[in-house]
């Protein structure tokens, strides 16, 4: 299970957790993996922050809501480096948590598939609660419902795992490409539809009632699942992969598998930019011939360039992490990675009190280049909180809430008295 932020070294402090990072310890494995999670959950809100700001069918029918070349620029930086990339980490440390869980409830004597269970239950909550009463765009849920199915592996041998998840990435590829169908043409009728959907959307979330938003919020959560569903075999796909990372212990023991690590660094990164770029050269091709692929190459490289992109980002903050210099200027993203779970719910009550007319209102007002200093502005303040709450309590409140709900027992939130500062 990804472990949200859940730290298995309770007992020592806060300090010398910080410190360990600098050591090649036990702890590295964990350090490496909460400062992953941190920088996918960065990764998360950049995207998010143009759902939680602008009409969820304009963006599904991919109508161009700001101009100017900042905005433009924007939304380039985000195709190419953060769409679709992180969401896949986030999935790939899901299913890299399930054996860090199943091997500690192995160690403590405890049973893996009742404990795993309550705990997918759990998650299953805190997604209706989240999708329904705070943003419509939970994930969580999702991930509760694919976890059953991950239950149906957790025995098997690495090689089973990575023959499995290299199937389920590549069938809705494969889908695509024998039907001929990569999407949408564009149209002025679709370009019509988006910014009527917009201006609907805007009145309703920006200035309407809380009613109006909670009808409105069930209304896209409607859509966002049915849209879910048609990803579920990625997303099992990248569960798997993680799992299969996780057996191998390719990261809990970077150093002794550097070769092997730098080499899918180095594919991934080299397949994964090639993809996403194809999908960039053909959009402003002068061409026609050429531009008339882009809607095919465009969802190609969300399919198979994102995946390879994510393991491209998992492998190479991990070698970052090998150097000297870099261990401590990727400490601070841990803090946000050891409560992601906390934090990923927060940024949904963060934003939308921003955009939702019952806080600010500035739904449909703040446009992609500024949407990205914002979300970065949020983050920058989730990890400072998240620094000081993690010098007085052993993990975040929804962790702590969610591991109450898995042991059905209420353990300690701070520390002994004796490690508080």
């Amino acid at each position: 299970m990804n472990r949200f932020g859940t730290n298995a070294s309770n007992q020592i402090s806060f300090k010398e957790r910080g410190d360990a990072i600098i050591n090649l310890s036990a702890n590295e494995r964990i350090q490496i993996i909460d400062i992953i999670r941190g920088i996918a959950i960065l990764g998360i809100l950049f995207v998010n922050m143009s759902f939680y700001s602008s009409s969820l069918m304009a963006i599904s029918l991919q109508v161009e809501l700001w101009q100017g070349f900042w905005n433009k620029s924007a939304e380039l930086f985000r195709n190419i480096f953060i769409d679709g990339k992180f969401i896949n980490i986030f999935s790939f440390l899901f299913g890299f948590g399930m054996i860090l869980f199943k091997e500690g409830a192995i160690a403590k004597g405890r049973r893996f598939i009742p404990l795993f269970s309550r705990r997918l239950i759990a998650l299953f909550l805190f997604g209706l609660i989240h999708g329904w009463f705070i943003w419509y765009g939970d994930i969580l849920l999702h991930y509760a419902v694919l976890g059953f199915f991950l239950l149906l592996f957790h025995k098997c041998k690495p090689r089973t795992l990575l023959i499995w998840s290299i199937l389920l990435l590549s069938l809705l590829p494969i889908v695509i490409l024998m039907s001929g169908n990569a999407g949408m043409p564009a149209s002025s009728d679709l370009s019509r539809m988006g910014q009527e959907a917009m201006k609907h959307d805007t009145a309703i979330y920006g200035s309407g009632s809380f009613i109006a938003i909670q009808n409105q919020r069930f209304i896209d959560w409607n859509s966002t699942l049915i849209n879910q569903i048609l990803f579920y075999p990625r997303i099992l796909g990248m569960f798997l992969l993680g799992s299969y990372f996780a057996k191998r212990k390719i990261l809990h023991n970077i150093s002794g598998h550097l070769r092997l690590v730098k080499n899918i660094c180095k594919c991934t990164g080299l397949f994964g930019f090639g993809l996403i770029m194809l999908g960039v050269f053909t959009q402003y091709s002068s061409n026609p011939v050429i531009a008339g692929w882009h809607d095919f190459l465009f969802v190609l490289g969300m399919l198979v360039g994102s995946p390879l992109l994510a393991l491209f980002y998992i492998t190479f903050f991990a070698l970052l992490f090998q150097k000297e210099n870099w261990k401590r200027r990727l400490l601070p993203f841990s803090f946000v990675g050891k409560m992601a779970f906390t934090n990923y719910i927060a940024q949904s009550v963060i934003c939308t009190l921003i955009f939702y007319s019952y806080g600010l209102g500035l739904y449909g007002k703040v446009g992609t280049f500024a949407g990205l200093w914002l979300a970065l502005g949020i983050y920058i303040l989730q990890l400072i909180v998240s620094r000081l709450w993690l010098q007085k309590y052993q993990m975040g409140l929804l962790e702590w809430i969610w591991r109450i709900l898995t042991y059905l027992r209420v353990s300690p939130l701070k520390y002994p008295n004796k490690h508080n500062r």
